[in-house]
């Protein structure tokens, strides 16, 4: 049988060619099948390349997200709904209707550690009241009697101070410190409230992540005609948020009272620290002109405090001063005697912090 030959052809292709692959959607390297070979560690490192770089990008922005949450600034708009004041007495209420969008600044409503002024006179807090409204908002009221009776419409400032705390990403613990109001065009009239614009900032404590009061007073009189009593001043040191233990100790203080010193501690001294985180001091002989129902604004005591915590290395002194302790004097019904006693609300107390007295 004769063979044949069949040739065959191949017919031309008349559509239009592929589009070719543009360089970024070209693959870095072809790893070759099992089969073929074994892939070059040049080859499986330029594989797994992407993928580190991708989980590295991730991280870093996450990182950068969480430092900028961090560094956010409280946000808490405090808006005054009503203010009365008592037309007998310096007695004022203020009501607020507070908006705080942001849960990571937490904001405490506590008697005992708020703190208020008007302008350049003294308060002392009575009572503190608050209420959830939602989520993000809360009605806020507050009482206090401040220093003097001002008449006059003369345009005051108003100051509060609450406890707060900022929940942090990149520490172990939150940051204690408080958040300070500051409202403006404050009258003794519910007029024009409207008018009234408050700003709100959060402070970090500077150390111990805790705070220091003077939170009693003690001044006893045989009778209203005596002119020197001894003052019982006690003194405690907080830190609700860290839970720090401190220990303190009285090494030195006075009284002070319009700038001069009106009598210096007897509480004895001594070179071992007491556990505690309260102390009294005694001031003997402090000249006090006692009329029943007045009120003594202008004291202020200066103590050097040793300090040891359960924290390491945080150990030292404390140079405290507490400034405005607001002492009124009433008589006992039983015994007819006068005594004075701490007006309101615990006072803040300002503190320098050092390691040694060098």
């Amino acid at each position: 049988m004769a063979s044949q030959n069949h040739d065959y052809s191949i017919p031309l292709f008349s559509g239009t060619p592929p589009p070719r692959l543009g360089w970024w959607l070209r693959p870095i390297v072809t790893v070759p099948a099992r089969h073929d070979r074994q892939a070059t560690c040049m080859e499986n490192t330029v594989c797994i390349t992407p993928c580190c770089a991708a989980i590295f990008t991730i991280i870093a922005v996450m990182l950068f997200m969480f430092q900028v949450l961090d560094k956010a600034q409280c946000d808490a708009k405090f808006t005054i709904q009503a203010i009365a004041v008592s037309p007998s007495s310096a007695t004022w209420h203020v009501d607020f209707l507070v908006k705080n969008p942001s849960s990571r600044y937490s904001i405490y409503y506590e008697k005992d550690e708020t703190a208020v002024s008007l302008g350049a006179l003294s308060a002392a807090v009575l009572n503190i009241y608050h209420e959830p409204k939602s989520p993000s908002h809360t009605a806020f009221s507050v009482d206090f009697v401040a220093q003097g009776y001002p008449n006059d419409v003369v345009f005051q400032q108003l100051y509060i101070k609450l406890r707060a705390k900022h929940k942090t990403y990149g520490d172990s613990y939150d940051n204690a410190g408080h958040v300070e109001i500051r409202c403006h065009n404050i009258t003794r009239s519910n007029e024009n409230v409207d008018k009234i614009h408050c700003h709100s900032s959060f402070t970090k404590l500077k150390i111990l992540y805790g705070r220091l009061f003077a939170n009693s007073v003690s001044v006893s009189y045989a009778n209203a005609n005596v002119s020197t009593a001894d003052w019982k001043i006690g003194f405690v040191a907080k830190s609700p948020i860290t839970g720090c233990k401190v220990s303190i100790h009285t090494l030195n203080s006075r009284l002070v009272r319009s700038g001069e010193v009106v009598s210096k501690s007897s509480s004895p001294s001594s070179s071992y620290f007491i556990p505690g985180d309260n102390t009294e001091v005694v001031f003997e002989k402090v000249v006090t002109p006692a009329v029943v129902g007045d009120v003594i604004w202008d004291s202020q005591a200066e103590i050097m405090f040793g300090i040891n915590t359960d924290v390491k290395h945080l150990h030292g002194i404390l140079l405290v001063a507490c400034s405005n302790i607001p002492v009124k004097f009433t008589t006992e019904q039983a015994t007819e005697e006068v005594v004075g006693s701490l007006l309101g609300n615990m006072r803040r107390c300002d503190y320098i912090y050092q390691q040694s007295l060098a």
